[in-house]
């Protein structure tokens, strides 16, 4: 009998058991969760646009000239990159706008800037699938053109593949100071009818133009100016300054 009345005792307990306590009123007696220290991150409405053209036509250099946020892999940074003076793989980098009144923030995101991520591509023809690659994610396409230039290989080929992936374009004319300052009113506005000629049976044929020049006198100027600056920076005595010691 001792041993019936302990085993009916042990059962008991076991029937007492939280374990078998219902689940709404464990979740009812439980803590209510901690509220969260730092707020929900902030995304603002982004687009990607290409920034494409024929080689040497100043792409990176429009690029450096709007960035104000760069990645790693921007603005031709690969030592291959350097060492060929030109672009050989895609390069991101990103600026921001206040977002126009006529768009307002929506579920998907919840700021008051406007993202752009440009996206520049290789103008070379032997790198057409990176440029392929680059246009695949795009959301809208600048056309850098050599405004002296003009229309060339590359350019064409750009304007393809634009023809396929994006309905919107802009035509930058790059680097109008190459032509002289008396001319150069004329020069853009030959230039500009010439390319809505060449753009008059494609989808672009109303396209915005703006002319501009990223890096005045070229970036090799550019970079031989600054090496000049700093050489005479090195060249330069310093001053002696008094320490204040006893």
């Amino acid at each position: 009998p001792a041993q019936r009345q302990r085993a009916h005792r042990a059962r008991a307990r076991t029937r007492e058991s939280p374990t078998d306590v219902p689940r709404e009123a464990m979740a009812a007696a439980a803590p209510p969760p901690k509220k969260k220290d730092k707020p929900e991150p902030v995304f603002p409405l982004n687009l990607n646009v290409g920034v494409m053209g024929h080689v040497d036509s100043g792409k990176t250099s429009v690029v450096k000239a709007l960035s104000t946020t760069l990645s790693t892999a921007s603005l031709d940074k690969a030592p291959e990159s350097k060492a060929r003076g030109m672009t050989l793989d895609l390069g991101f980098s990103s600026f921001n706008v206040p977002l126009p009144d006529h768009v307002k923030p929506g579920p998907a995101f919840d700021a008051d800037e406007l993202q752009f991520t440009l996206v520049d591509c290789p103008g070379h023809a032997s790198l057409i699938r990176t440029i392929i690659g680059g246009a695949q994610i795009i959301d809208l396409m600048v056309l850098v053109v050599d405004v002296v230039k003009g229309m060339q290989t590359q350019t064409a080929e750009c304007l393809v593949i634009g023809e396929i992936t994006t309905d919107d374009l802009i035509v930058c004319f790059n680097k109008v100071d190459m032509l002289p300052e008396a001319e150069r009113a004329d020069a853009i506005a030959k230039a500009t009818k010439r390319l809505r000629a060449q753009l008059a049976t494609s989808k672009f044929r109303d396209a915005p133009v703006v002319a501009c020049a990223a890096c005045v006198g070229g970036e090799k100027v550019a970079a031989v100016s600054a090496e000049d600056k700093a050489s005479k920076r090195r060249a330069e005595p310093v001053p002696n300054q008094s320490l204040g010691l006893a």
